[in-house]
């Protein structure tokens, strides 16, 4: 019995300390804190370091020559890291708009990151930051 709930208080303990720090999750269900067009995130963004966010702008570049981290780079100097989605990542095509959700890590002009990111729903409703 006293087993038991040593187990148990562990398992509750280990879930309490991780679960804060799994941001993947939030990319799936979370509702974005801000929408921003590619040209307006490096002036706007700095607010939303840290959150989820949905960027839409002309893609520039797609890497995935790395099978663990799938790139798509947005005009404005916007790097978005896919992670193990290789498929999401060869589904964008040069010069096509994007909606792209993530968690802004970084904001700089011509030096932005989301990362996670995972493609959004070209359906999905977008009202950008004014």
């Amino acid at each position: 019995m006293k087993i038991l709930l040593i187990l148990m208080a562990s398992v509750i303990m280990t879930t309490a300390i991780i679960l804060p720090s799994c941001t993947g999750w939030i990319l799936d269900y979370g509702t974005p804190a801000a929408q921003f067009e590619a040209h307006d995130l490096a002036h706007k963004g700095d607010k939303f370091i840290g959150r989820k966010i949905t960027v839409r702008g002309a893609v520039q570049k797609v890497d995935t020559t790395d099978p663990e981290s799938a790139k798509v780079y947005l005009a404005s100097g916007i790097l978005c890291d896919l992670g193990k989605f290789k498929e999401m990542a060869e589904g964008h095509a040069v010069g096509e708009i994007v909606s792209i959700d993530g968690i802004l890590k970084r904001c700089d002009e011509g030096d932005c990151l989301l990362a996670p990111a995972i493609g959004r729903d070209p359906k999905a409703s977008f009202t950008p930051e004014r």
